[in-house]
């Protein structure tokens, strides 16, 4: 409910409680919040796909200098219709307002777990969980000759204490606390997919929202004329 909260309040249509095809087992499923940011020409559609996990013990996202050495920067983005992935790369260069988003530095999150736990590791679930639900999403349009540049962020809400845990120079593991992280994350469900997935504490949350809804409108700016495009119109929306 806080999430959800918050994203309304950041200005996003949120739905709670969303279900989403899983595309493993061809099933419904269910995920805590959708939050959608408001789109009036159906050509962009950007989402953040929220899954909340309530704990007493400590979760922790294992970083290091090069877990993003290599890796491709839009994969690492978002979760993307091939339509969105095929704009971004045709612009690459030209992004004045999404480029710092996009290249993001080296060093970053490789994994996620829940501290001092016996049993499956929750974390893995959660993070599979928005991964395949920022799929379904986000999938190419097959209906409609209209592109639709669809993106998805996974985003995972946790309400006990959050660390950055690396390697030091000299061998020892470093723990830090912080209220938001992410990580590298990537599956077969059945193709390959991955990115990046957002941890965020629960008192981070009215932040993020808000910049969520930055980022939202960094992505709408920059690919504006792709909504020209389809609809000449749509610049004088509103005049």
């Amino acid at each position: 409910m806080e999430a959800a909260s918050a994203f309304r309040t950041a200005g996003f249509d949120v739905r709670q409680s969303s279900t989403f095809p899983d595309p493993q087992s061809d099933k419904g499923r269910e995920i805590d919040v959708l939050a959608q940011d408001p789109d009036f020409f159906g050509v962009i559609e950007i989402a953040f796909v929220i899954e909340c996990k309530s704990s007493s013990k400590p979760w922790v996202v294992f970083t290091s200098d090069d877990a993003l050495s290599g890796y491709n920067r839009l994969f690492a983005f978002s979760v993307m219709s091939q339509a969105a992935r095929n704009a971004l790369a045709e612009r690459f260069a030209q992004l004045s307002v999404l480029g710092p988003y996009i290249k993001r530095p080296e060093r970053g999150g490789y994994g996620f777990r829940q501290a001092l736990g016996k049993e499956a590791d929750p974390a893995y679930t959660a993070a599979m969980a928005a991964l395949k639900a920022c799929h379904g999403v986000a999938k190419d349009r097959t209906s409609s000759s209209i592109p639709r540049l669809a993106f998805a962020f996974p985003v995972i809400v946790v309400d006990s204490p959050l660390f950055e845990c690396s390697r030091a120079q000299d061998g020892k593991l470093e723990l830090t606390g912080v209220s938001n992280s992410e990580f590298l994350f990537s599956a077969y469900i059945p193709e390959h997919i991955g990115c990046c997935v957002k941890v965020i504490t629960r008192e981070h949350l009215p932040e993020f929202a808000t910049s969520a809804k930055m980022l939202a409108n960094a992505i709408r700016e920059d690919l504006k004329d792709e909504e020209d495009r389809v609809f000449p119109s749509s610049s004088s929306h509103g005049t």
